[in-house]
């Protein structure tokens, strides 16, 4: 694997995550839940800030709104990420870019505009159901989205790289129920354009941001260590997609989690309520509860 080589400069760093979107909301304000993810991660590095919204939710609605409660002004972001084309990560995208009205960069893979189903019983998706992004590329480039479509890593500033596609070797990690249709044909997806979110921090350590993280929580960790020649992981912080997982594969994450031994683990959205609750039990100095609304630093 390529290793790729960090370019941005030494001294002080201080990044800070705040949850725009999540599904749950603790706080006594006005603010909106909903099935969903967006982060709005701040990276400060000498004198200089980067600001990058991960996903925008289901419809918008909810991180409009939010966004106004916590004072944060969309027209200042540098970039925004797109982990995976499903609706409730790039539902809000159009909202999004309308608000902030002026051509700014949206990263994603080159299958964001792939059409997307699921059949997930455990989750109450019975029947075939699309879960795809609800705009074409017209539409979001209309509206000023500057479109990167990279399957490899992108420098989206400094210190602070995606993913790319993510190595698939843990074997605990399956992605299954998930369909698309490609080439003509319709055929089980494998979400290969699930990708996170890498930040540098002062001390060589990495800080990860994931999405859903189809591809497994474990394996996009590893694969940013493997990528980025990171001795350790100091935070991982978004969706781990444990809600209908096995006793067997929640028990094989943690002890995976272990091994890693991050300062932070902060479980979002499609982590489940069962998985959430296990990181908690065992590994409650690492545990960090945050929802629509909080905001922590690294």
């Amino acid at each position: 694997m390529l290793v790729y080589i960090w370019l941005g400069r030494a001294g002080f760093m201080s990044v800070a995550v705040t949850v725009l979107v999540d599904n749950m909301t603790f706080k006594e304000m006005p603010i909106y839940a909903e099935n969903g993810l967006s982060l709005l991660i701040e990276v400060e590095s000498g004198d200089s800030i980067s600001r990058i919204l991960l996903d925008t939710g289901y419809t918008g609605d909810a991180l409009l709104r939010n966004c106004s409660e916590l004072n944060v002004d969309l027209s200042s972001l540098d970039a925004i990420v797109i982990t995976h084309n499903h609706y409730d990560h790039s539902g809000g995208l159009l909202k999004v870019l309308s608000r902030i009205d002026k051509p700014i960069p949206v990263i994603a893979h080159p299958e964001l505009f792939y059409p997307k189903y699921a059949i997930l019983p455990s989750l109450g998706l019975k029947k075939l159901t699309y879960t795809g992004p609800p705009f074409s590329r017209r539409m979001v480039e209309d509206r000023g989205g500057l479109l990167i479509l990279s399957r490899n890593p992108v420098r989206v500033a400094e210190n602070v790289m995606t993913t790319g596609e993510i190595a698939r070797v843990f074997e605990f990690e399956q992605v299954r129920g998930f369909y698309t249709v490609r080439d003509g044909e319709f055929r089980e997806d494998e979400l290969l354009d699930d990708m996170g979110l890498i930040v540098k921090l002062s001390d060589e350590s990495i800080a990860v941001f994931t999405g859903c993280a189809h591809s497994g929580v474990i394996n996009t960790v590893n694969h940013a260590l493997k990528l980025t020649g990171a001795k350790r992981v100091s935070a991982i912080i978004g969706g781990f997609h444990l809600i209908d997982a096995t006793e067997e594969r929640i028990e094989k994450t943690l002890n995976e989690l272990r091994r890693l031994n991050p300062d932070i683990i902060a479980p979002l959205h499609c982590t489940g309520l069962k998985a959430t609750m296990k990181i908690a039990e065992n590994l409650p100095e690492k545990f960090q509860e945050i929802h629509c609304g909080d905001k922590i630093k690294i």
